[in-house]
C-alpha cells in the first residue's frame, strides 16, 4: 500500500468520525494538503494560486505525485474547464502565434495578463504580482501549451484537458 493510499484511508476514517459540518470540497475550493486523484493517480496539493484577468478568474493547483510536479488549472466558464500541465524547459523568450514543440503544432488561443489575487502553499510569488500568459492548443484541441512570463522569466508547460468525472478529492484537513 502506497503512502497516498494510507493517507486517503486516514482521511476517509477522519471524515466518517468527524460530526462537525464542513464545506464539501470541490474543484474550486481545494486547499494545500488535500489529495486529488486524477484518472487514478494520486497527487498532493502543495500550493494554490488564484488569478484575476480583469475580472476573469481561475485557480491553479500545484500538484506533486511521487516523482514530479504538475499544475491543475480550473476555470469556471459556462462549464468547468480543467486542464493538467507539466512544466517543460522553455525554449522561447517570446510567444508567437504558432508554436511547435515535440512535433506538435500549437496555435495561440488567447493571451493577456493577470494578477495573483491570492495564494497559499509552496510557491515563490506575492499577492498582486502580474503574469503575462499565452494559451495554445493543437489543431484537434487535444494538446495544450501554456507560456507564462513572470517579470521576464519564461515558464512553459504542456498539458491536456481533464474531465471532472475523472477526479476525486480527499480533503486533507
Amino acid at each position: 500500500m502506497g503512502i497516498f493510499s494510507r493517507i486517503k484511508n486516514l482521511i476517509r476514517a477522519n471524515q466518517n468520525a468527524d460530526t462537525e459540518l464542513k464545506e464539501e470540497k470541490n474543484l474550486l475550493n481545494m486547499g494545500v494538503g488535500d489529495i486529488v486523484s486524477i484518472e487514478g493517480v494520486d497527487y498532493e496539493i502543495q500550493a494554490v494560486i488564484r488569478f484575476n484577468d480583469h475580472g476573469w478568474k481561475w485557480t491553479e493547483y500545484k500538484l506533486k505525485d511521487s516523482r514530479k510536479t504538475y499544475w491543475l488549472s480550473v476555470e469556471q466558464d459556462d462549464d468547468i474547464e480543467i486542464s493538467l500541465y507539466q512544466e517543460v524547459v522553455a525554449i522561447t523568450t517570446e510567444p508567437t502565434k504558432v508554436y511547435e514543440y515535440k512535433d506538435i503544432k500549437y496555435y495561440m488561443q488567447e493571451g493577456s495578463d493577470a494578477i495573483v489575487e491570492d495564494f497559499s502553499g509552496n510557491v515563490s510569488i506575492v499577492k498582486g504580482e502580474q503574469v503575462d500568459y499565452y494559451e495554445y492548443t493543437d489543431e484537434d484541441d487535444e494538446h495544450l501549451l501554456s507560456i507564462e512570463i513572470w517579470d521576464g522569466e519564461v515558464e512553459m508547460s504542456v498539458g491536456r484537458w481533464i474531465e471532472d468525472y475523472n477526479i476525486e478529492i480527499f480533503p486533507g484537513r
